[in-house]
């Protein structure tokens, strides 16, 4: 029988496999992250395939995390078989108690979280930096359960599933878009119970991190106009990579 990190760990290894031949992956930084016993991994959240990213990028870690997700999100066809499968915990956003008693349990029995603080998706295309405002639940539950918190900036997501798209791009003849998971190499210890202060000093860390992974983006698109139209994908070029492969 399966725990549940065992069967977090393999839904890991099916995304990366499976995305493989439309997205590729660049894990940086999180020099902390494989000593993270417990606490909050903080990521901002432009786009439904940010779930995935952050499986597969802490999975280089071998972390495995519970996610706090919109219970809405479960009612979804694609979004919802991964919310189930992932054990993630439906947040009702007019009333995020019952969630919150999970994701203190989760934490009291050493299951690192996964939060998007902005709760919503926030996409600027004219301000790709941008984030939405941060709830306060994950300063709550950092100061409440005394974990630490682990920034990570995503960039690329929107690409890969745009916000107005019931599924993601999946085309395996275009070239793959590149995804970049910004991790923090320090975690942050929230206190004090100026919470709103605390998620906006955490969306302020991501919004670092994802000042990072934007240039490298650039950096990658640039090289990709230099190359040939045509990329002969390797189904085993799954892994991840910290250094440029373009």
């Amino acid at each position: 029988m399966r725990t549940p990190e065992s069967r977090l760990r393999w839904i890991a290894r099916f995304c990366k496999v499976a995305t493989a031949p439309w997205v590729r992956y660049e894990v940086v930084g999180g020099r902390c992250a494989p000593d993270l016993r417990v606490g909050i991994v903080a990521a901002n959240h432009r786009s439904l395939f940010d779930v995935v990213a952050d499986l597969v990028a802490l999975h280089h870690f071998r972390r495995y995390v519970r996610v706090l997700i919109a219970r809405e999100y479960f009612e979804k066809r694609l979004m919802g078989l991964l919310c189930r499968a992932i054990g993630a915990i439906p947040v009702d956003r007019r009333d995020a108690g019952h969630a919150l008693d999970a994701a203190v349990a989760a934490l009291r029995a050493d299951i690192p979280l996964l939060i998007m603080p902005e709760g919503r998706l926030h996409w600027d295309p004219e301000d790709p930096l941008a984030t939405g405002p941060a709830k306060t639940r994950i300063s709550r539950l950092a100061v409440g359960a005394e974990v630490p918190v682990l920034p990570a900036g995503l960039v690329g997501t929107q690409h890969v599933w745009p916000a107005d798209r019931a599924l993601p791009r999946m085309n395996p003849f275009r070239r793959r878009r590149l995804v970049v998971v910004t991790v923090a190499d320090e975690p942050l210890w929230l206190t004090g119970d100026d919470h709103a202060a605390n998620a906006e000093a955490v969306m302020a860390e991501i919004r670092g991190l994802m000042v990072a992974g934007e240039a490298r983006l650039a950096t990658a698109s640039r090289a990709v106009e230099e190359q040939p139209r045509v990329e002969l994908m390797d189904a085993h070029d799954a892994e991840f990579s910290t250094e440029p492969d373009v």
